[in-house]
């Protein structure tokens, strides 16, 4: 025999090895299960009818830390868990309340928005962006003055300086437009309020705009404060603008013999 195992590899002697060593394991640990159930719960299992599990009814589920019985076909079969896993050495000791981020501005204790107040805090806002509009016009004319008399080697420099300008000019423009608009806006609905509120007080039932009408009503003031600042020349300037708007967008929607895919 012993001169047999001399012919063979030493890969294969240990191969072998590996394969006698798992089928002791489980051959032991086969005999450990069969042997945790008690007298008293054979017993008990014979005297209910009910049949004690077997070891096939468990799912075994296999860990660095050994067999473990996670789960069973019946509910009535007992758990094992092994006491070989190690517990944990983290331990809360004193509970710490967690801390939540809020935003105040979506508070309940901030109370509802209010426009009116809204206005009267922030009105220099709209100053504020007037007098930054101010500023960028005058560094704007000065980089383009610049610019015309500006050497070879910094004009690249000076025309991205221009660019940058041009940009935040547009910005501070629709930062002044919108404030005017939301000021006209707000006015026209406080006309409108103020008026309910005196009805109301007559007698008449409350009413509330619909959102046809009250787009109708900001239209109409937007169009007279245009018409009070510019005179006619300038309302008769945005309409035109919005209409060769409308029909580019409509001509874009248009189908053509290109979309259609026609020579």
């Amino acid at each position: 025999m012993q001169d047999e195992f001399s012919s063979f590899s030493f890969g294969a002697l240990r191969k072998a090895q590996q394969t006698l060593n798992r089928i002791h394991s489980e051959s032991s640990s086969g005999k450990e299960y069969d042997n945790s159930y008690s007298v008293e719960d054979q017993r008990s299992g014979g005297a209910t009818g009910k049949e004690i599990p077997r070891k096939d009814d468990l799912h075994l589920n296999e860990s660095k830390e050994g067999t473990v019985f996670t789960s069973r076909k019946s509910k009535n079969a007992p758990i094992e868990i092994t006491s070989k896993r190690p517990v944990s050495r983290r331990r809360t000791v004193v509970e710490i309340e967690k801390l939540e981020v809020r935003d105040p501005r979506f508070s309940q204790l901030s109370g509802e928005f209010d426009a009116t107040k809204f206005q009267n805090h922030y009105s220099f806002l709209s100053d504020m962006h007037q007098g930054e509009l101010r500023m960028l016009r005058e560094n704007l004319n000065r980089a383009r003055k610049l610019l015309a008399s500006s050497p070879r080697d910094l004009f690249p420099e000076r025309v991205a300086e221009v660019e940058r300008l041009a940009l935040a000019v547009k910005r501070a423009e629709s930062s002044v437009s919108r404030d005017k608009r939301e000021k006209v806006e707000y006015e026209a609905l406080s006309v409108v309020a103020k008026d309910e509120r005196e009805k109301q007080q007559k007698g008449k039932k409350a009413y509330w705009l619909k959102n046809a009408e009250k787009k109708k009503l900001l239209i109409k003031a937007r169009f007279d404060a245009m018409t009070a600042q510019g005179g006619t020349r300038a309302l008769k300037k945005v309409i035109e603008k919005k209409r060769r708007k409308l029909s580019q967008k409509e001509t874009k929607s248009r189908p053509s013999l290109k979309k259609l895919g026609r020579p």
